[in-house]
């Protein structure tokens, strides 16, 4: 299984091997909805909170006596009922995250890799160098490549530390987000139409997506 490889320029630059034990396997909905709902369920800060009636202050003496006043009884200003007043059932502080076997998340990493490569929206290309960091230098890639307009996820063989240019120059390009290969993940590749990576970062997501 082969696919073409490009440089920056959009011009041919020969071939790639690829295996297809990673890039020509089934993707099964309900597996990366599950595993969409996993990496969302992470992000969840969870710091929502209510305050009910144990935990507000006050309402310990009753507003008004009972009769006489015309009004509605009431026996506490922290009545769920009156403004201001205590929440019932409301929302509480909690952890979202639940654990997915590594299994799993390897198979919909593979399979939604796939998807790109069948759909043609893989494109490999030899190398990204970047002298400067600047975001023209991307742009102009982006453009060799018929991307521009369009949603881009560009995967580096390396992080923030290891190569900084790369991550600078394409911080600022909106639809377009850079990452490691070994952030390779399934919400960023389905949240973007196409994928660029380095034939290094090929490499390294084989590598990551062997079970």
């Amino acid at each position: 299984m082969k696919t073409p490889v490009v440089d920056m320029k959009g011009k041919a630059a020969g071939e790639l091997e690829l295996n297809p034990a990673i890039w020509a396997t089934p993707a099964y909905r309900s597996l990366v909805h599950e595993i969409v709902r996993w990496q969302r369920a992470k992000k969840r800060a969870g710091t929502h909170s209510a305050l009910n009636r144990k935990a507000m202050e006050g309402g310990g003496r009753k507003p008004w006596k009972q009769k006489g006043t015309g009004r509605a009884r009431a026996g506490s200003s922290n009545s769920p009922v009156w403004v201001g007043g205590a929440v019932t059932f409301g929302p509480t502080p909690r952890n979202y995250e639940f654990k997915v076997p590594r299994a799993m998340r390897k198979r919909a990493l593979c399979g939604v890799l796939s998807q790109k490569v069948k759909k043609g929206k893989l494109i490999v290309v030899d190398s990204l160098e970047v002298t400067n960091g600047k975001t023209k230098e991307i742009v102009e890639c982006l453009h060799n490549l018929n991307l521009a307009g369009s949603s881009a996820l560009i995967v580096i063989n390396g992080n923030k530390e290891t190569k900084p240019l790369e991550f600078r120059a394409a911080r600022n390009i909106a639809g377009v987000k850079a990452i490691s290969a070994d952030g390779l993940n399934v919400y960023d590749l389905l949240k973007y139409k196409y994928v660029v990576m380095t034939k290094d970062a090929v490499a390294a997501a084989e590598v990551k997506g062997a079970i």
